[in-house]
C-alpha cells in the first residue's frame, strides 16, 4: 500500500500511518525495508502506461466532448472485471472504448490522421 499511495497520491500517507493501520504490527523499519527489498524486485520499474492515459490521449486527438470521455471511461470500467480483457494491450483497450462510446451516442467515427498513428 505505501509504494501504491506515493504512487497515486497527490499527500502520500506517512510510514507512521501504516505502522498505526497495523497496529505496531510492524515497525517504521521493517515497512521501509519490505517497500525496498519490492521496490529491488521489480528493478524499480513501477510505472505502467494504464488504458486510462492513453483514453485521456486518444480523446484529446479526437476533439469530442467531455460526454464521450466519460462514456468511454465507464466503458474502460467494465473491461477492470472482465479476466478475458487482460490479453489485451492498454492501448487497444482504451482505443476500443473510445470507439465504442462514439459509436454508443451516434456520433461520426472518423478516425483522423492523428489517431491513426
Amino acid at each position: 500500500m505505501l509504494i501504491a499511495s506515493k504512487y497515486e497520491e497527490i499527500y502520500a500517507p506517512e510510514v507512521q500511518d501504516f505502522v498505526y493501520i497495523t497496529d505496531k504490527a510492524y515497525s517504521k523499519a521493517e515497512i521501509l525495508e519490505c517497500e525496498y527489498k519490492m521496490l529491488k524486485t521489480l528493478e524499480f520499474q513501477t510505472n505502467l502506461c494504464s488504458s486510462y492515459r492513453f483514453l485521456l490521449r486518444y480523446w484529446k486527438m479526437s476533439e469530442s466532448e467531455p460526454f464521450i470521455l466519460n462514456m468511454a471511461r465507464y466503458l474502460l470500467e467494465l473491461s477492470l472485471v472482465e479476466y478475458r480483457m487482460l490479453v489485451h494491450r492498454p492501448s487497444v483497450l482504451a482505443s476500443a472504448a473510445l470507439y465504442l462510446a462514439l459509436k454508443i451516442v451516434k456520433r461520426p467515427v472518423a478516425w483522423s490522421d492523428k489517431l491513426v498513428e
